[in-house]
């Protein structure tokens, strides 16, 4: 009996170490998931990843099995993605018939954009022209006094006077305005400034704390009071290496970037979260909606609806406080106290 029941075990152990990776497999794959895949022109990572994937953003781990697609980047429209398994796990290719094999292909230069894990566009709206500093340090940085001549308007290509001290080795600087500031309203021990790039300058001539510049680049007009910050642009990252955020970690959005009136698909938000909650650019959040009351049309109580995740959003830049983030998904619009929770 002790024989028959050791050797039920045995098998039984055989079966879990063979089928557990298949069974694994099939807790992040779509019941409805296809075999293959055309590349549409605008199509993302995160697009042809929602195809196979109940949870898209674990899109890197079915990409990073794959000898084939070492760069996700190096995907281009009209190419045919094949789900395939290796060792029970699944894995996306270009190659239709061979796990190892690399086939040579032919590409028809300037006919299309290699894909990106998320639209490049999306970003570049605030990620580069957004920053988030101490309030009394945006206080303290140099700052427009005036046009050259007195002028109240200026634009690109004029002279402007400067009060404040400049880096003596840097001739080059941005030129932000102050936006937003958030703090204790929004659960912040500190006051904390977001600036936004407005234009570009170079510096001709120092006297004392007063320093004559030219401004190179303007979007729209530069105004008295604007900030002077010392070049340094916010690289976008080709590739963000997904990660659900700590599992005790939880945040709210705070606002809209760039005043959007609906914040959906693709937009931008603040979350109050920052470097000090050790988050980091790639971290992926659920976005819950805020928790409202409705009346019950029979019994005229009002009900509270709570917990409602409607949205997934991934942190893009982090400053100290605070981060920004863009939406990947959204099945809600999402606003303002939307908490955000750890994926599970």
């Amino acid at each position: 009996m002790n024989k028959v029941h050791s050797i039920r075990n045995a098998i039984f152990i055989v079966l879990i170490v063979v089928f557990a990776p298949i069974l694994n497999a099939q807790s992040i794959l779509k019941n409805d998931y296809p075999n293959e895949y055309i590349v549409k022109k605008g199509d993302t990572l995160w697009d042809i990843s929602a195809v196979f994937l109940k949870s898209p953003w674990l899109w890197p781990q079915i990409w990073e099995h794959n000898s084939q697609i070492s760069n996700p980047h190096l995907i281009y429209p009209d190419d045919v993605i094949y789900l395939r398994y290796r060792n029970g796990q699944p894995y996306l290719t270009t190659n239709k018939f061979s796990e190892s094999k690399m086939v040579p292909r032919v590409r028809e230069a300037g006919r299309f954009s290699a894909i990106s894990a998320i639209p490049k566009i999306a970003l570049q709206s605030f990620v580069a022209g957004h920053r988030i500093v101490a309030a009394d340090a945006a206080a303290r940085m140099p700052y427009v006094l005036a046009g050259a001549g007195l002028r109240n308007l200026i634009a690109s290509g004029d002279e402007i006077f400067i009060r404040g001290v400049l880096d003596p080795d840097y001739i080059t600087y941005d030129i932000y305005r102050v936006g937003k500031t958030y703090g204790a309203e929004h659960g912040l021990s500190t006051e904390n400034t977001e600036i936004i790039k407005v234009g570009t300058l170079d510096v001709i001539s120092k006297q004392g704390d007063i320093s004559r510049a030219l401004v190179t680049k303007s979007k729209g007009l530069v105004r008295k009071g604007d900030i002077i910050v010392r070049s340094n642009a916010l690289a976008l990252k080709p590739l963000y290496h997904l990660a659900a955020a700590p599992q005790a970690l939880e945040g709210k959005v705070i606002a809209a970037v760039n005043e959007a009136y609906q914040i959906a698909k693709y937009d931008g938000v603040v979350i109050n979260l920052g470097a000090k909650s050790s988050i980091y650019p790639g971290h992926v959040f659920n976005v819950v909606k805020a928790p409202v009351q409705v009346e019950d049309p029979r019994t005229k109580e009002l009900i509270t609806i709570s917990n409602q995740a409607n949205a997934v959003l991934m942190v893009v830049n982090v400053f100290e406080n605070l981060s920004y983030g863009i939406v990947l998904s959204a099945s809600d619009a999402v606003a303002p106290g939307d908490s955000l929770t750890s994926i599970e």
